[in-house]
């Protein structure tokens, strides 16, 4: 019987791995590209959670109706965190004692800067959901753009105008500073043109001639105070020669001041008569309360760090404007959550359910607002 057929001789070292292979446990091996196509899905559906979770922040912002809960913290965190990262990133004042400080009076700022101008939105875009302006004073709307329009020429004027800028320091010294910058100026356009969309929907929507509609006659007769006092004062900047444009912005001021205290009032009244506070958007106090309360607090916290108060003693006006705005703001919020709290529930619900949400939301709405005798602050006017 002859022998079986040697193969190559094998070493010591390789018996020892053939060994070791043959006792490993055995893996079940994928199928070529399904784990790179997994982890690639896995990682498609972190990404559109994120992108879910930052739109619906956004839109909570911009469509909620209500204002309660946990939407007002997200809304509000998600702004100061905007505001935190743009802080950090962009350089701060300079004559602020630290660099620590420099930051967070940096994050503050725009905080505030980030609350004031999207609080313009959320009334814009209720208008257009609701396809009414019921609820919103007309003469509130009024009121502001013409104050915005007195800001936006005021700051223009200081920031663009090499005449004005050399008037200023004629009069408060060489080395005097104007606290006018480029952020301002966007602010200030920026505001002038959402305030006229606003002002433009209560023609488009309802009509400035119904009733529930038209500005009041009260107010109509300031207004066109003011609109005189523009128009006039330019003519007199060139007929006398002791006028200077700077005079001119300085009453511009002045009257962006006196809109401010007064332009409130009617939307507090009308929210009183009506006893309910649908057509007139939270989140638009929410913010405004937010950006007012920010703002006083930067002012008086620059003050202290640099142990120098005529930064506020020197722009009263700055501070008695924050104040007013802020004092109004808890009014608001005192109307829609306490007050007339059960009146608003009942008319108003949160739009996530769809368009059909949305059409029953305008029906009920219009149900309270329809045949109502929107007051005018006339019946109030003494």
């Amino acid at each position: 019987m002859e022998a079986p057929l040697q193969t190559e001789s094998e070493s010591p070292q390789d018996s020892l791995l053939l060994q070791q292979q043959e006792d490993a446990p055995e893996i079940d091996t994928p199928l070529l590209g399904t784990s790179s196509d997994d982890t690639r899905d896995s990682q498609r559906r972190r990404w559109m959670r994120w992108y879910r979770r930052v739109v619906t922040t956004f839109t909570t912002i911009l469509m909620d109706e209500q204002g309660t809960g946990w939407p007002v913290v997200h809304g509000i965190m998600v702004l100061a965190f905007i505001g935190t990262i743009l802080g950090a990133i962009l350089p701060g004042d300079p004559s602020l004692p630290t660099k620590f400080y420099r930051f967070l009076s940096n994050a503050i700022g725009y905080t505030y800067f980030m609350s004031w101008s999207v609080s313009f939105y959320p009334q814009v875009i209720s208008n257009y959901r609701r396809k009414s302006t019921l609820g919103l004073s007309p003469d509130f709307c009024g009121l502001n753009v013409i104050g915005f329009t007195c800001y936006m020429i005021y700051n223009l004027g200081f920031y663009c105008s090499p005449a004005i800028q050399r008037q200023y320091r004629e009069r408060n010294g060489p080395d005097a500073e104007i606290s006018v910058q480029s952020n301002d100026v966007a602010f200030a356009v920026h505001a002038f043109c959402l305030a006229s969309i606003t002002f433009a929907q209560i023609g488009y929507y309802n009509g400035y001639r119904t009733q529930q509609s038209r500005p009041s006659k009260v107010i109509q007769i300031v207004a066109s105070l003011f609109l005189a006092a523009m128009v006039s004062c330019p003519l007199l900047v060139v007929a006398v020669p002791k006028m200077q444009w700077l005079d001119y912005l300085y009453m511009l001021g002045n009257i962006k001041v006196l809109v401010t205290l007064m332009k409130y009032v009617p939307q507090v009244i009308l929210n009183y008569k009506r006893q309910s506070t649908v057509g007139w958007s939270i989140w638009n106090i929410i913010l405004d309360f937010t950006g007012g309360t920010l703002s006083d607090l930067q002012l008086v916290l620059d003050c202290a760090a640099m142990k120098d108060w005529t930064g506020i003693t020197g722009n009263l006006a700055k501070l008695t404007l924050g104040s007013v705005s802020v004092i109004f703001d808890l009014i608001f919020m005192t109307q829609h959550y306490f007050l007339y709290r059960h009146s608003n529930t009942s008319s108003t619900h949160n739009s996530s359910d769809g368009e059909n949400n949305d059409d029953n939301q305008h029906e009920r709405t219009e149900s309270l607002l329809q045949n109502e005798r929107l007051p005018a602050i006339d019946e109030w006017a003494l």
